[in-house]
């Protein structure tokens, strides 16, 4: 499976949130601040980016088990079982195969032709089945893309903001602290999640194509 990776740094929320203060969120110690926004506020941004667009951005590798449809292509689809990696996330974009076995059969990657969301048997189809299907493959991305830094990093300044603006409410702050599940809430409230960031991760959802 894939490495595990920040999608940005401190130092990215740093230079997008300039005028946060870690005061203003209640922390005393800026080595606390940046400890928790690595450790709390980054992974739950990613997590939220992952499941938007349906997918990570890490460098990836395992194995994904379809089902065939005795088609000449098969769409890489939340049918399949893939080893480690969160059920609701797909397995995509494809880089590359290692193998592909039908029916436990011989390994047929060299017939095999590699696209981001699908692949083709050429000039064969893969036999009607269920989970009958191996693939040993490479997905996601060698790189993060600078966008979704971008995206990531926005993200955490935008619920840093937004913490501090309803610091009104009694406790909150000390709620967000103590409990991811508070930053999750805040993390789909319109002031966080705004049209700049759903417009660039909108590019990065995939879609099943449809082939006769």
């Amino acid at each position: 499976m894939g490495l595990t990776i920040s999608y940005c740094g401190t130092i990215d929320v740093y230079y997008i949130g300039g005028n946060i203060q870690y005061q203003q969120l209640g922390f005393t110690v800026l080595a606390t601040y940046n400890n928790w926004v690595l450790g709390t506020l980054i992974p739950i941004a990613q997590d939220f980016v992952d499941n938007y667009v349906g997918h990570n951005f890490s460098n990836n590798s395992g194995t994904i088990i379809l089902d065939g449809g005795g088609r000449e292509h098969l769409n890489i689809s939340r049918v399949g079982l893939v080893n480690g990696l969160p059920p609701l996330l797909l397995p995509l974009p494809l880089i590359d195969i290692t193998s592909v076995t039908i029916n436990s059969g011989a390994d047929v990657s060299a017939s095999i032709l590699v696209y981001d969301t699908f692949i083709r048997y050429d000039c064969n189809n893969f036999c009607v089945g269920n989970q009958n299907v191996t693939i040993v493959a490479d997905w996601g991305y060698a790189t993060v893309p600078d966008d979704i830094k971008y995206v990531t990093a926005q993200l955490c300044v935008n619920v840093l903001s937004e913490a501090i603006r309803r610091r009104m409410v009694p406790d909150l702050i000390t709620t967000i602290m103590e409990g991811a599940g508070a930053i999750g809430a805040i993390m789909h409230g319109p002031r966080v999640f705004t049209l700049n960031e759903s417009s660039i991760l909108d590019r990065y959802k995939y879609r099943e194509i449809e082939m006769g």
